[in-house]
């Protein structure tokens, strides 16, 4: 292999100019043709403003259910979020239309699942997981709107799901279609489906930031992140949060009495109030996939059926717990937390709970069997916001039983709440960052981040062997999707100029040479691409034998109206010596080529020479023996450009 050595561009050859608006759009062809120029951040925003508009044509859908089903027939009123106005808690009657609306929901929402698209089941986020690791990021394009319309009928005839899966399977399903349009590499698919999922969960739940934490966070069951995706999601998120504002007023989803943190005395009620969320969370993860496996999966019926069967279990849970049905908000903010000042008649006291410490307990363990009704026969809808009115209400009930105890008195019962939420969703999910940020921005509070940190990073670390979200890997080396890295790794550490750039032997064509002459120099050379360059020897398009062969079939007809500068592809996927092998070996697998030109850094239309997958190998293996024989050894550009001399 040759070392480095500075190369002059090749020669030009005399051509007439190009114009200017051509020559801008080819370099703006080259441009976003070039992996790595951040394509898929440039395409979030429009990914974010689709997962914008999905959220709330969603929320307005399941309103639409919430009055007219929920209300209209089944006369159950729930407890008004702050986004709502003041009314009355009804609960639902009569008993049988309590158990015949859901078992009705279940069996439309089982037969557009099952009918159109099995893999919109479930809770949305693991089959955004999945498409991640395992499926390339690819998304079929009728599973975002079955999987909508499916949690639509779910969660809006009582099903005790919540909205953040569907939506997430909104967004990434409208990633990966983008992705599919444009033509992006598999990795910027995942990317974009990621964005989209981080856009459209943000926006539903009025937590953009923890939306794009919470794409990257879920995918692995450890602390691990995908970092790659955490700009495209963050453009996203702020896109999707600004479109969803444009139709609903973005408040809080809880409001919150003032809270304080009372310093290092309070810490030891919010490690109780973790380890009992922990052991809950448990209990819930179990129960969840154990309905699935043990209860639904064998029934001897259809498929398309259980989603009913599991509508009719809850509707007979829900007599005695009305509680459980649909997502829970309101329940947690008039049950566990009191109703702010907006939502009270007058004479009344603001946050102050409406049920006791035995209801809210009794509430969290039978959301838990509801859940698991819904969502583990087959229903449609996420997991999210149940886990809160989980955590919430077993964070209510603690907070009770301290104050029962003489014990932190001097804390809002609210407080214990707010941690709960929190810290029960990152011990299920495995999302600890995404859940100090998500709570805190639900409730519009910042005041208790060191409990929450406390709470998410324990029950974090006491629940590791169990999680929601099954397809969860444990680290970026587990997954599918980072096969290969290692020898990223490697290349990344060799430059192009490194690796030996070929300039003896090129031979460019002048952009208006006829055909003729073309196929007399192509006969005659042992090179299979040639450089096409303009009278200022810039580098305009490569071609192959392959463009010549398929170029000579129609040569009698058109022949002699051929020129070179018609046979060159573009955009060309070019590097320079200051880029690594990596990039390079991309650029060639996506643009199927044994060779790829190599370009002046100061000028990329200047050509200096070629880079072959030969060159490209030996310093490679060069650079993994030195590595083998030398493991302490340095590890940068020296050694690599001292093992590719050596080659």
């Amino acid at each position: 292999m040759r070392d480095a050595e500075p190369v002059s561009p090749l020669p030009s050859a005399p051509q007439g100019r190009p114009s200017r608006v051509t020559a801008a759009l080819r370099r703006l062809a080259t441009f976003w043709a070039t992996p790595g120029v951040g394509r898929a951040g440039l395409c979030s925003p429009a990914v974010g403003f689709v997962a914008g508009l999905g959220a709330v044509g969603f929320l307005l859908a399941l309103q639409f259910m919430y009055t007219h089903v929920l209300g209209g027939m089944m006369h159950l009123a729930m407890p008004p979020t702050p986004e709502g106005e003041a009314h009355a808690v009804a609960y639902p009657w009569p008993w049988w239309m309590v158990i015949l609306i859901p078992t009705i929901g279940g069996l439309i929402s089982g037969w557009l699942v099952f009918t159109f698209a099995p893999e919109a089941e479930g809770h949305g986020t693991d089959a955004m997981i999945r498409a991640f690791h395992e499926g390339g990021g690819l998304i079929r394009t009728r599973v975002p709107f079955i999987k909508a319309i499916a949690s639509i009928v779910t969660i809006g005839t009582g099903g005790s799901a919540g909205q953040e899966g569907p939506i997430a399977q909104i967004g990434s399903g409208f990633g990966s279609f983008l992705a599919r349009v444009l033509r992006l590499p598999t990795d910027e698919r995942r990317i974009l489906m990621l964005a989209g999922a981080a856009g459209g969960v943000g926006a539903i739940v009025r937590a953009p930031l923890g939306g794009a934490l919470f794409a990257g966070e879920v995918l692995y069951s450890s602390t691990a992140f995908e970092s790659a995706a955490l700009l495209p999601c963050l453009a996203s998120a702020i896109v999707a949060y600004s479109t969803f504002a444009l139709f609903v007023t973005p408040r809080p989803v809880f409001a919150m009495p003032p809270l304080d943190f009372q310093g290092l005395a309070d810490l030891p009620m919010y490690v109780g109030l973790t380890i009992l969320c922990a052991a809950v969370g448990w209990l819930y993860t179990r129960s969840f996939y154990g309905l699935r496996d043990r209860a639904f999966k064998p029934l001897p019926i259809p498929r398309q059926l259980k989603p009913a069967v599991g509508g009719a279990m809850l509707g007979l849970l829900a007599l005695a717990f009305p509680q459980v049905m649909a997502g829970g908000y309101g329940w947690v903010q008039w049950g566990a937390i009191g109703e702010p000042p907006n939502l009270l008649g007058r004479g009344e006291s603001p946050f102050v709970p409406n049920m006791s410490m035995g209801l809210l307990l009794a509430v969290a363990v039978a959301k838990i069997a509801a859940t698991g009704f819904t969502i583990s026969s087959g229903g449609s809808g996420g997991v999210f916001g149940p886990s809160m009115l989980i955590g919430g209400m077993l964070g209510g009930a603690y907070g009770q039983l301290m104050h029962s105890l003489g014990i932190g008195l001097a804390t809002e019962p609210s407080a214990f709440v707010l941690v709960g939420m929190g810290g029960f969703f990152a011990g299920v999910s495995k999302t600890p960052l995404t859940s100090i940020v998500m709570v805190s921005e639900m409730t519009g509070s910042y005041s208790l981040l060191v409990p929450l940190m406390l709470a998410c990073g324990l029950n974090m670390a006491i629940s590791r062997r169990w999680t929601l979200y099954e397809e969860q890997v444990p680290t970026p080396i587990d997954s599918p999707a980072h096969q290969g890295d290692f020898l990223v790794d490697v290349l990344s550490r060799i430059k192009v100029g490194a690796a030996g750039v070929r300039t003896v032997g090129v031979e460019p064509m002048v952009a208006s040479l006829p055909f003729e002459k073309v196929a007399r120099k192509v006969a005659g050379s042992t090179e299979s691409l040639f450089p096409v360059i303009d009278d200022q020897g810039r580098l305009t398009g490569v071609f192959t034998l392959r463009d010549l062969r398929l170029a000579l079939l129609g040569s009698k007809s058109w022949g002699p109206l051929v020129i070179a500068d018609d046979l060159a592809s573009r955009p060309i996927a070019t590097v320079t010596i200051e880029d690594d092998l990596h990039t390079a070996l991309r650029r060639m697998t996506e643009s199927n080529l044994d060779e790829i030109p190599v370009v002046d850094p100061a000028d990329p239309s200047r050509l200096v020479g070629l880079l072959s997958r030969r060159e490209l190998t030996s310093a490679y293996s060069s650079l993994i023996e030195t590595l083998r024989t030398d493991p302490t050894g340095p590890a940068g550009t020296d050694a690599s450009a001292d093992a590719a001399s050596r080659a």
